[in-house]
């Protein structure tokens, strides 16, 4: 399994997350990795004009 470290992570979510987790009866690690799995399961939604955009400032470089 890999190792994530976060530096400068708001202290405000931080704490903000151990309550939650706390209160969920479960550890901030696995807050984290549900919340993750989450928002990656979720589907991606595209703006096509703001692809297009990046593409044509990609080929310029």
């Amino acid at each position: 399994m890999g190792t994530l470290s976060l530096k400068n992570f708001p202290d405000e979510i931080h704490e903000q997350a151990k309550s939650r987790a706390a209160f969920e009866g479960i550890t901030l690690k696995e807050l984290i990795v549900q919340a993750v799995n989450m928002y990656l399961a979720s589907p991606i939604t595209l703006d096509v004009q703001e692809v297009i955009v990046k593409k044509k400032d990609s080929e310029q470089d």
